[in-house]
């Protein structure tokens, strides 16, 4: 082999090495999302704006850890005037059995009493669940 296919392998190696830890997140349907407050949220005005908060329910029913998991909060609203508002929470990683509390505050022009309606999407980086052991 010639001193150029040398290289030419040397380089395609590395730039191998490097993509083989890169994988694109895939859907994860096992964790739910769900607001028990959502219904009943009332804003605070701040000046001409009114500020919206509410808390959302992460819960991993399973028995396994995810890593890189990626939640997309969209809140839809009721009346046509209010805008849909887009969350997206990074969690580093989701244990097996837990539940967390995150809360998501948005804004919306003043005296519009919007009420909202949500969906979620949850992504995490597959082949990175791990089983349960216990302690």
């Amino acid at each position: 082999m010639n001193h150029q296919h040398v290289l030419c392998l040397v380089v395609m190696l590395a730039i191998m090495s490097v993509f083989t830890g890169c994988v694109s997140q895939a859907p994860n349907r096992d964790i739910t999302v769900s607001s028990t407050d959502l219904e009943s949220i009332t804003p605070v005005n701040i000046g001409s704006v009114d500020v919206y908060t509410t808390d959302f329910r992460i819960k991993n029913p399973t028995n396994l850890t995810f890593a890189h998991v990626g939640v997309t909060i969209t809140l839809i609203p009721v009346m046509s005037y209010c805008h849909t508002q887009t969350t997206l929470i990074d969690i580093p990683v989701l244990a097996a059995q837990e539940k967390r509390v995150e809360r998501v505050s948005v804004s919306e022009f003043s005296d519009l009493a919007c009420e909202y309606t949500f969906t979620y999407d949850v992504i995490s980086d597959p082949g990175t669940a791990v089983p349960y052991t216990g302690y």
